[in-house]
This record gives C-alpha cells, sequence and structure tokens, in this order.
C-alpha cells in the first residue's frame, strides 16, 4: 500500500477534533515540558549520533552494557525493629531470589532496625554472605557510623555493588540537620574504602526528598547533581581522582507510574552527570551514573491498597526501562505499615516477572531512539542543568538549602500538583476517583519495638527546612477516615426524572462523595412525583440532601424540590451539576451548595463534612 503520510494523519486527527484545535492533544509534564501528540525526526535529529551505545559516554543508554543474566540487583529494604526479625525476612527474600539487601539503621527503633553495635548487625545479617548478596546501608544521620560498622563486618571484602550510602546531605534534607563536619568526614572514610573495598561505593547522592516532597523531574535532577557536585568537591580534597570519586557515588531517585517521563529523567541524570563529569577531568570511562531507583513513596495509598501494585509496577517497569543499575520495589502496603510476607513477596516477584516474563534485562535501553523519549530526555536534562546551575550561582547546595530557595520551589511544585488532584484534574484511582467504601484494609504488621537509650545527639553545625515527605492521596484519605469512624457520613439522593436520565450525574456526585467517606441513599431510586420524592427523604431525613437529574429536569424543578427538603427538613441542599445563570435563583429556593467538575473537591468535600456535622 501507500507509505504512510503524516499529513493525511493530521487530517484525520483534526477531522476527530471537530473543529478544536491541534493544540488540544498537545499536555504538559509538571515542569512544563511540552508533550506534543505525535514525534517524527526532526524533533530530535541527531538523537542517534548524540545517546551514543550503551556503557559509552555520554551514558544516556546506561553505565555500562546490560548483562543478561543480572540485568540490575534487586535490592529491597528492610527496616523491621528486631534484629532477628529482620533477619529472617533477609533470609526469606535472598531464598527467594533477592540479589541485594538494604538495611535501613536506626539505633532508636522508630523508623528502622534497631542496630546499635556489632553484635546487633551480626544478628541481623546471619546467613548473609556478601559477596553473593551485596549489602546497602540507609541509616541517615547516622551514616558514617554505620558505615564504619559494616565496613568492620566485611574486613576489607565487599562485593560490587556494596553500598555503604553516607549520605549527609540527604540526611540534612529530610531532618533539616547536619553537623559541620559530616562531608569531610564521610569523604574521608570514601577514601579509605577506596583503596581497601574498591569495588564498593561509599557516598549515596539521594534526590527522593525532593521527590517525596512534591518535586518535579528536573528539580529531583537537579538537586542530585548539586549534591553529586558538593560530594565529588569534598572527595578531591580528601585526595582522590576525578575517577575515583565517581567509582564511589551511587544516585538514587524514586520512579512514579507515568512510564516515559520516568524514564527520560534517568537517562537524563546520566546525561547531565557525563557532563559533569567531563568538567571535573575524569576519563569518558568514568563519567557513568550508577544509579538506584526505588518506587516512589508519595504516589501509594492506604484506601484500596492493592492498585498500588499497579503503580509499582509500571514504577518499576520504568526503573528496568530507563536502566537503574539497582531496583526497589516497595510493598503495595507500604503507607499502612510493615508488609507482610505476602506483601514482600508481591514487592520482589514484580521485579521477576519483569525480568524472567518480560524479558527487559535482555535489552540495554528499549527505549532508546523514540523520538519522544529521546527528546523528552534532552529537555528534561536541559531543564535541571538550568537549575543545578542556578544553585551553583547561588553557592552550591548546602547555602541554597539554607536559605530555604530549594525547598521554596519544591513546595511550590507540590502545591500545583496537590491542586490538580483537589480537583480531580488528576485522579488517583481508589481514591479520588473509583472509591469503593467499606473495603477492609489489608494486613500489615505493628511497628513494635523496645524502647532503646541512645546516645545524645552531637550538635549540629548546619541546619535547613527540611523537606516534608507527603503522599498525594494524603488529604482525601485524611476526610475519608474521619468520615468512617462517624456513623453520620451519610446524604440522601433527591434524583429527578427517571433512572436513565439522572444516574450519569447520581454516579459522578456519588463517587465524588465517597472519596471524602460519604455514603449514599437512595442515588438508584426513582419518584413517581416529587410528592413521592419528599415522602421518601422524610423516611431518610439526613442533614444533608443531593438533588441530581438532567438539566431540562433541573429546570422544570429544582427549586420546587430544594424548597420541599428544606421544608421537610433538610438543613442542607446540594445541587449536582453547574447552577449557570439561574444561581442566584436557586440559591434563593434553598440550594446551599453546588458541585460539579473542575472545582476543588477536596475544599467541597469539607464543606459537606461540616453540614453533616463530622469534626473538621
Amino acid at each position: 500500500g501507500e507509505p504512510a503520510d503524516e499529513n493525511d494523519w493530521r487530517a484525520l486527527v483534526e477531522k476527530g477534533l471537530k473543529g478544536a484545535p491541534w493544540e488540544r492533544l498537545s499536555t504538559k509534564t509538571a515542569d512544563a515540558l511540552q508533550i506534543a501528540p505525535l514525534y517524527r525526526e526532526p524533533d530530535c535529529p541527531t538523537a542517534t549520533d548524540v545517546s551514543g551505545f550503551p556503557g559509552q559516554a555520554p551514558f544516556i543508554r546506561g553505565a555500562a552494557m546490560r548483562d543478561a543474566a543480572r540485568p540490575w540487583l534487586i535490592r529491597q529494604i528492610y527496616d523491621h525493629p528486631d534484629p532477628e526479625r529482620a533477619n529472617r525476612d533477609i533470609l526469606a527474600d535472598l531464598q527467594a531470589g533477592v540479589s541485594s539487601i538494604e538495611l535501613k539503621l536506626d539505633p532508636s527503633g522508630e523508623a528502622g532496625i534497631v542496630v546499635q553495635d556489632s553484635a546487633e548487625l551480626d544478628r541481623v545479617l546471619a546467613g548473609v554472605i556478601p559477596e553473593a548478596a551485596p549489602i546497602a546501608l540507609d541509616a541517615g544521620a547516622h551514616g558514617l557510623w554505620a558505615a564504619e560498622l559494616l565496613a568492620a563486618r566485611l574486613k576489607g571484602v565487599a562485593a560490587a555493588g556494596t553500598a555503604f550510602n553516607i549520605d549527609p546531605i540527604g540526611a540534612m534534607m529530610r531532618t533539616g540537620n547536619m553537623g559541620a563536619g559530616d562531608v569531610a568526614g564521610a569523604a574521608r572514610f570514601a577514601v579509605s574504602a577506596q583503596e581497601t573495598m574498591p569495588a564498593a561505593r561509599a557516598l549515596r547522592v539521594d534526590a527522593r526528598p525532593v521527590h517525596e516532597a512534591g518535586g518535579t523531574g528536573a528539580q529531583e535532577i537537579a538537586a542530585a547533581l548539586a549534591s553529586g557536585i558538593h560530594y565529588v568537591r569534598a572527595l578531591r580534597e580528601a585526595g582522590l581522582s576525578g575517577a575515583d570519586a565517581a567509582r564511589t557515588t551511587l544516585f538514587t531517585l524514586a520512579t512514579g507510574s507515568d512510564i516515559l517521563v520516568e524514564t527520560a529523567k534517568l537517562r537524563a541524570l546520566r546525561l547531565c552527570w557525563a557532563r559533569v563529569m567531563e568538567a571535573f577531568g575524569a576519563p569518558p570511562e568514568a563519567r557513568g551514573a550508577y544509579i538506584q531507583a526505588v518506587t516512589s513513596r508519595r504516589m501509594m495509598t492506604r484506601y484500596d491498597a492493592h492498585t498500588n501494585i499497579l503503580r509499582v509496577t509500571t514504577a518499576a517497569f520504568a526503573a528496568a526501562v530507563g536502566g537503574g543499575d539497582a531496583i526497589t520495589t516497595l510493598p503495595f502496603t507500604d503507607a499502612l505499615g510493615l508488609p507482610t510476607p505476602f506483601g514482600r513477596r508481591v514487592a520482589r516477584n514484580t521485579q521477576h516477572i519483569l525480568l524472567e516474563e518480560c524479558a527487559l534485562g535482555r535489552v540495554s535501553d528499549p527505549a532508546g531512539g523514540a523520538w519522544f523519549v529521546e527528546k523528552l530526555t534532552r529537555d528534561l536534562a536541559a531543564k535541571a542543568w538550568e537549575l543545578m546551575q542556578l544553585i551553583e550561582a547561588k553557592g552550591g547546595l548546602i547555602p541554597v538549602l539554607q536559605a530555604g530557595f530549594l525547598q521554596d520551589l519544591v513546595a511550590g511544585a507540590g502545591a500545583a500538583r496537590r491542586r490538580a488532584i483537589a480537583a480531580r484534574r488528576e485522579t488517583i484511582t481508589g481514591v479520588t476517583d473509583y472509591p469503593l467504601l467499606g473495603v477492609n484494609f489489608p494486613q500489615v504488621e505493628a511497628r513494635e519495638y523496645r524502647a532503646v537509650q541512645t546516645p545524645a545527639a552531637a550538635a549540629r553545625g548546619v541546619t535547613c527546612k527540611p523537606l516534608p515527605a507527603l503522599r498525594w492521596a494524603e488529604p482525601f484519605e485524611t476526610l475519608r477516615a474521619r468520615a468512617e469512624r462517624d456513623t453520620r457520613a451519610s446524604v440522601f439522593f433527591a434524583t429527578l426524572g427517571p433512572l436513565a436520565e439522572f444516574s450519569p450525574r447520581a454516579l459522578w456526585t456519588q463517587s465524588l462523595l465517597a472519596a471524602g467517606g460519604v455514603s449514599a441513599i437512595g442515588a438508584e431510586d426513582e419518584h413517581a412525583s416529587p410528592e413521592a420524592l419528599v415522602a421518601a427523604y422524610r423516611k431518610n431525613p439526613w442533614p444533608v440532601a443531593v438533588i441530581s437529574g438532567a438539566d431540562a429536569c433541573y429546570a422544570e424543578c429544582a427549586q420546587a424540590t430544594a424548597r420541599a427538603l428544606k421544608q421537610a427538613g433538610a438543613a442542607w441542599v446540594v445541587l449536582a451539576g453547574k447552577p449557570g445563570e439561574r444561581e442566584a435563583e436557586l440559591r434563593a429556593a434553598g440550594v446551599d451548595q453546588f458541585v460539579h467538575f473542575g472545582q476543588d473537591a477536596h475544599a467541597e468535600l469539607k464543606t459537606i463534612h461540616v453540614a453533616l456535622g463530622l469534626a473538621v
């Protein structure tokens, strides 16, 4: 047949748009980067030349050519406070195919495994062979202490993939505190580790605090670049070459469920970091960024938690396609508590399915050459590079954090995203859309730990405003949890006309109310007459009544229905739909609130909660 012609395709699309502008098909990312409906060769004419090959500069396509037998490390996190229980979890997962473990340590036990000395670390790692299963750490402000503890246990033997993950800047972003000598101390440890364990990575550049506080992809990359630059300077001052500084550094990014955007994010970081290391004089083979990708916490939900399995799967898919060297998949119950063995099983098997059934590990950079991905990679890299340069112009990441500049940028991005979610322009399945009331939470384990005395914290010389961790679903979940504790969280549906006419609007409104934990009474009931409707209300005289029907029916009887409901005792009358020019008349007749698409749904639900007498 005839070859496809873009003009013919555009003509068909414009016909389908029925006069709407072509731009209607374009969208923007959180970084205001344009996403077009179609990409062709001219959109990225030099993509093939610039991207190079996997394992070669500029490393867009991966820091190394993938090994089909072990394309990435399946690195899972363990944070049960009890050392023996953490050890059982680790051994069970290693037996089931996990290839690397990350220990989240907290001497107090509040947020990780209780480890205060080498004996407790030995209990956690009993039966673990470090050469076969590389060990990674996450000890926050205790990072240097934990690294020294593990280094003493390893006795100079560390497999490739072992990561001590000292990250004082990341801890500062989370807690707002850092010791004045923490970075220098981390650099000295890195120098020592390079001599005794050259296959290990000493420092972590963790950009997750930016992501989990609501930051955009470019902000996450820029923070990673600025943090990495600060560490490389410290490492060079401590005596390491640029190449050795690169080899001892690990990047950790969060990946969300937007597959191609997250894929481009990992590729963009490698592109930018290769340029940074070139500026530091590192040889081409030492410019590749080693990346651990961890599925996003901010996307996780408490309600309808099983949908998190899909979120985690798409995020892990993006991490694999984007070339993550180590991938961590969070359990689907992460927002609820510590996972059960089933939760850990689902998390690790998600990666096994991607490896064995999807065969993602058999191809290096499977998205490479796709014009959209190549264009977005470069756009994202350019945006992040511009922000990184701004951070450096202001003195570097630490002064920028002290001044609150980065926190304000991230807060602005998070607020914009939350407004979109509040208005349900961006949906969260199971929370803002298609919520299921009355469903039990999946089983989790409580974080129970013995009270542990910890040494007094050392004086912290550098402080800033911490980046708060958030979850997009939390505002709606808070409303819903409040409603579920109260038996008054129901409204009466005053449906007008036949079922076929009022059903679409009633279903939409019912879903809106359920997002706030409010159930609907009579949302599918037809009424033979206005008198029958009022009689039905008198049998269920809830404080709030919702009028739902078609626009034509509203024109005939919405005002009369509102007056009748008020006379029958309804304290608050809601009309589902836009009032248009009749708003004043409807309010005069007794309508107190209008709900429709495009509003701040969260704010409207709070208003309904107040009308129901629920605590706010």
